[in-house]
């Protein structure tokens, strides 16, 4: 990342979202080249090929599809890229979870070609950024990369939303939950953003208008999810999980929310849950770390609480969690370089480690119906 000294934005060169819009993929990107890269899974391929194929049957596009492992690997990226040029394909599409979409920009950005992402579930708000978490062949995080550009195009079709898991909508709720929490931080104390600038007046407004939507609109979300069915509110809030959010954390900045995240990450033994249930229980630590108002931390208690988000350490699958755990979770998210060193005082192990604690006990009374207002 190089840093200057300017404002900067970075969102994707179009955003697309409608009801069954993946049968409209060819009509959005014909244009930009002839020969189609598709990255999907096995599984994603037995369920959208044909919608796919259907959408440039009348075009003189050609389309390869190229399974993709499992894990986003330099070994992977590797060997989809020699699928690219053996192809000679001029345009690549990423369809399915974060990590195909990973392995598109990889596989696109680095050598100029154009990028379209195609999320099939709205569980993180990662789709819009120009970022990629590279693995190691045991699932160990090896890098994340950088890029100059974001996306060219993100399309989301909601039909396909609403059939995911409904798990994976609410962790993408948590995961927004964190938007302006984080860009509040980094605002405030003048941090620079992913991109390596300052956020801008336009940045900061989208990180509050995703919270108020989620705020709004969540448990309706929820409900219809449940019930695969697109609501004028689920719409709404997949708008904000994809789109808002992933805009509001990479042109504001993330803080103590995403380093508590980290610390947790460090206990590799250990079952995890999805990033943004982990998320949605993390950024009421850092509100409970920041000595934020009660009735900040009540309305996220309660959303969280309506959902089903973690509130808990039992609900992270860590009621048995040691002190000796916890200190390495509070070292995890105080290492040199984390977002926790965003926040305007000095945060230490001990410090998290309280918060922790402190917001497991909120938590646990909330579940037994014990609210702060």
């Amino acid at each position: 990342m190089v840093e200057i000294d300017a404002k900067i934005l970075g969102a994707p060169g179009r955003y697309i979202q409608g009801y069954k819009e993946l049968e409209n993929l060819c009509k959005h990107t014909s244009w930009m080249g002839e020969r189609f890269l598709i990255i999907i899974s096995p599984n994603g391929r037995k369920r959208f090929e044909q919608t796919v194929r259907n959408s440039f049957k009348d075009s003189k596009c050609e389309l390869v599809f190229a399974d993709f492992g499992g894990e986003c690997t330099k070994k992977e990226i590797a060997r989809i890229a020699a699928i690219r040029d053996e192809n000679k394909c001029d345009v690549v599409i990423g369809m399915g979870g974060g990590k195909i979409l990973d392995t598109a920009r990889a596989v696109a950005i680095p050598t100029g070609l154009p990028v379209v992402l195609v999320p099939t579930a709205a569980s993180n708000d990662a789709s819009t950024s120009a970022q990629s978490a590279v693995y190691h062949e045991d699932h160990r995080l090896d890098e994340i990369l950088v890029y100059h550009r974001n996306p060219d195009m993100v399309l989301v079709d909601t039909h396909v939303i609403a059939n995911a898991p409904a798990r994976f909508l609410i962790a993408g709720i948590g995961d927004a939950l964190s938007t302006f929490p984080g860009a509040r931080v980094c605002v405030e104390n003048y941090r620079r953003n992913y991109l390596g600038g300052y956020f801008t007046q336009t940045s900061y407004a989208i990180a509050k208008l995703c919270h108020q939507i989620v705020m709004d609109y969540g448990y309706q979300a929820r409900l219809a999810v449940e019930r695969k069915q697109v609501t004028k509110a689920l719409e709404n809030v997949i708008e904000a999980v994809i789109l808002l959010s992933g805009i509001g954390f990479e042109s504001n900045g993330i803080a103590a929310d995403h380093a508590i995240l980290f610390g947790f990450a460090e206990l590799t033994h250990r079952e995890h849950v999805l990033h943004g249930e982990y998320v949605a229980f993390c950024t009421m630590a850092m509100l409970v770390l920041e000595g934020r108002p009660r009735e900040e931390l009540d309305e996220m208690m309660r959303l969280c609480l309506k959902l089903g988000l973690p509130m808990t350490l039992a609900d992270l699958n860590m009621a048995d969690i040691t002190e000796d755990e916890l200190k390495i979770v509070g070292e995890g998210t105080c290492k040199i370089g984390s977002t926790a060193h965003n926040e305007p005082f000095k945060v230490t192990p001990d410090e998290v480690v309280a918060a922790i604690k402190a917001t497991d006990a909120i938590g646990q009374d909330y579940k037994k119906g014990i609210y702060w207002l």
